[in-house]
């Protein structure tokens, strides 16, 4: 659990900064930190993971809005600039739709989903 509550932490927090993608990956590399959800050994851009692109299409239909999954999106494109596997993996895909879902349904307060995920429930 883990990997999926820094990540949902660190994408949603990169976004509601109002940092731009560019600015939040600059910032983890001057301060020598891994970006969660990023990466993957196998996968990439040309042998692409099929959870991550069955969660996204999920996301995208189904869900009222996908903010953080965007901004995960816009950090990958960047990514892979530098390697091919440098993409949103499963764990990260997985964390930011959790965030989208839950911020978007309508079913909790802002205050509810930053408790859920300080609290680290994925």
């Amino acid at each position: 659990g883990g990997a999926l509550d820094d990540a949902a932490r660190m994408f949603a927090h990169a976004l509601d900064s109002g940092v731009s993608p560019k600015d939040f990956i600059d910032k983890m590399k001057k301060t020598n930190q891994l970006i969660m959800g990023i990466g993957h050994r196998i996968k990439s851009l040309a042998n692409p993971d099929q959870r991550v692109v069955i969660i996204k299409e999920y996301a995208k239909k189904h869900f009222n809005s996908t903010p953080v999954l965007d901004f995960a999106l816009e950090v990958e494109q960047l990514t892979t600039r530098k390697r091919a596997n440098l993409i949103l993996n499963v764990d990260g895909c997985i964390a930011v739709s959790f965030v989208d879902m839950i911020r978007s349904c309508g079913a909790f307060s802002r205050e509810e989903c930053d408790y859920l995920m300080d609290f680290g429930c994925l």
